[in-house]
């Protein structure tokens, strides 16, 4: 661990090691750092796992966004990150269910914002979920690129295997380990404005295989009987972000977000926003709070989801890796 850093908290923990709060003693300012689990040496995967980090310190930092989030240091076994404040949007839709359609499409646009320019940029994300989106004052920010794919590396990422991801947000071309693009990144996005609309996921499973043949086998639930107040016009377009097929899903990122740009979205003004106006809590040292609305199923939707389904996941952690 490099001394110039004073690691004070861990913020997450995944597959390849922790992110820290941690602060560069320099300069005194506050940073996530992440850091390769030493213990991965065993067993040859410590340079396939370097290689990841590596990657990922590359993909950062070809990018300059607003929604994707900077690096500001990378050596072997660590990259130090901005700190983003907020709660993440997996955090949000566990806590909330159905988010009003307003935030929905707020949300959706600075993804497709990111995404379009990641992949100017020669970067495929490849692992968009929920837990790797956080809800920031400046809007959603991608906060994690472990999978990215540099266009100069896919070929050797496709011998490797493109099932590598989270499986409920993964395209059909990847979990069948074929050749993939930017759609595939845009169906991910289909899957969580889904999620972020329904409250649950288009396909769900008790195990990774069986998550993995209905998104493969099955069409997805139909929107309209689990939010009736979506508007026709976003519910085709997410259809079509979900397609199974790539080609019949929107060209890239630029396209899927001019689409959702021209949806008027039914608003309900008891709902009012998903992130309402910022309060100041003096049990947080002047940080800010976050005021959230709840809004849940309808209680027919639910009923017709668990008839139709036999398993409604309302406010139920689903299998997701």
């Amino acid at each position: 661990m490099p001394h110039r850093y004073e690691l004070l908290s861990v913020l997450g923990e995944g597959g390849m090691g922790k992110v820290y709060r941690a602060r560069h003693r320099g300069l005194d300012k506050l940073v996530a750092l992440k850091v390769l689990d030493p213990r991965l040496a065993k067993h040859n995967e410590l340079m396939r796992n370097a290689e990841r980090f590596d990657r990922e310190a590359r993909a950062i930092a070809r990018l300059d966004h607003p929604h994707c989030v900077r690096i500001y240091d990378h050596a072997a076994g660590f990259i130090a990150m901005e700190l983003i404040e907020g709660p993440t949007l997996g955090a949000v839709i566990d806590d909330l269910g159905q988010l009003p359609l307003a935030r929905v499409l707020a949300i959706a646009d600075d993804l497709l914002g990111a995404l379009a320019h990641a992949h100017a940029h020669g970067v495929l994300h490849r692992d968009l979920k929920p837990d790797n989106v956080m809800l920031a004052k400046r809007g959603a920010v991608i906060i994690d690129f472990g999978l990215a794919a540099l266009d100069d590396a896919v070929a050797k990422l496709t011998r490797e295997g493109m099932a590598l991801g989270t499986p409920a947000y993964l395209a059909p071309e990847r979990l069948r380990g074929y050749p993939h693009d930017a759609r595939s990144d845009l169906y991910a996005v289909g899957v969580m404005l889904y999620e972020m609309i329904a409250g649950m996921k288009p396909y769900v499973g008790s195990t990774r295989e069986e998550v993995m043949h209905n998104a493969l086998a099955r069409p997805p639930r139909p929107l309209r009987v689990l939010r009736p107040d979506i508007p026709p016009a976003l519910d085709d377009i997410i259809m079509r972000a979900l397609a199974k097929d790539p080609a019949r899903r929107f060209t890239d990122a630029e396209d899927m977000r001019f689409a959702l740009a021209g949806v008027d979205p039914v608003i309900d003004p008891v709902i009012g926003p998903v992130i309402g106006p910022v309060a100041q809590s003096p049990s947080t040292s002047g940080s800010t709070m976050i005021e959230l609305a709840l809004v849940r199923p309808s209680a027919w939707a639910r009923l017709w989801s668990w008839l139709r389904y036999g398993k409604w996941r309302w406010r139920h952690r689903t299998v997701t890796g």
